[in-house]
Order: C-alpha cells, then sequence, then structure tokens
C-alpha cells in the first residue's frame, strides 16, 4: 500500500491524537523496516514491535513497508 506525501500531511492535520488504526501482531519478526519508515517515530523495539498509540498519527506507512504484513489495521 503506497501511501502519496498529500495524503500523509492530510492525515497528519485530520487525526486526533491517540486514535490509532494499526497494530502489529505476533507475525513480526522484528526485522526493524517499520521503524525506519515511521515518519513520527512511534514504533519502539522489542521481541515484537509495538505501536505507541499516543504518538501514532495512523498513516499506514508501517503498514505498507512490513515484508511480513505484521502491520493490520485495527
Amino acid at each position: 500500500m503506497y501511501h502519496s506525501k498529500i495524503y500523509l500531511c492530510t492525515k497528519f492535520l485530520t487525526n486526533k491524537k491517540g486514535i490509532m488504526a494499526y497494530k502489529i501482531t505476533d507475525k513480526c519478526v522484528a526485522c526493524g523496516t517499520c521503524i525506519d519508515e515511521c515518519p513520527v517515530g512511534a514504533i519502539s523495539e522489542g521481541s515484537i514491535y509495538s505501536i505507541d498509540p499516543d504518538t501514532c498519527v495512523s498513516c499506514g506507512t508501517c503498514a505498507g513497508a512490513c515484508p511480513n504484513d505484521a502491520i493490520v489495521e485495527d
């Protein structure tokens, strides 16, 4: 899934803080691809990675970048 810069800017302006549409499932292998793609640094490392709901802007960039389809809409 590709999101244009215009789409991302629209999402940043319209999302309310704390509303998260994505979660990281147990398919995560902690490869780190999503961390580099997240524009707001909402993803943290662990045995599987996690998304901070207070930081996430629900842009979906992480889901599009994940090679294992471990990030899904909640």
